[in-house]
């Protein structure tokens, strides 16, 4: 079985007194590149190769900044909504060494993420 080459591209880009490149606009549409893309670098010897950096996964603090909450409701109060039902509420913090609804400040200060 024959493999297939790849072709290979050159591009071109001039470093800034900053340091900075710009990368070429056909580079970046090949690799699906748009403002705040992120990418990697690696130098194995002389050579450097620049790929898509692989998209991270957010942290619970930033995932919660792109919720739409309704108006006038905390983010603790519309999590706690979506958890349990009004009336669940009074029951689940009522009895002996039942702790209040966990915050979400409460979770990321036990992990350190403060």
């Amino acid at each position: 079985m024959a493999t297939k080459l790849t072709e290979e591209e050159v591009y071109y880009a001039t470093v800034t007194s900053k340091g900075q490149i710009t990368l070429p606009k056909d580079l970046r549409e090949a690799l699906h590149l748009k403002a705040g893309s992120q990418v990697k670098f690696v130098k194995r010897g002389e050579d450097v190769t620049v790929t898509p950096a692989a998209r991270r996964r957010r942290s619970l603090r930033e995932a919660l900044g792109t919720l739409t909450l309704p108006d006038g409701m905390t983010v603790d109060e519309y999590i706690s909504d979506m958890r349990h039902d009004p009336g669940d509420r009074e029951i689940l913090q009522s009895g002996p060494g039942v702790r209040k609804i966990t915050y979400v400040e409460d979770l990321l200060w036990e992990r350190g993420e403060e």
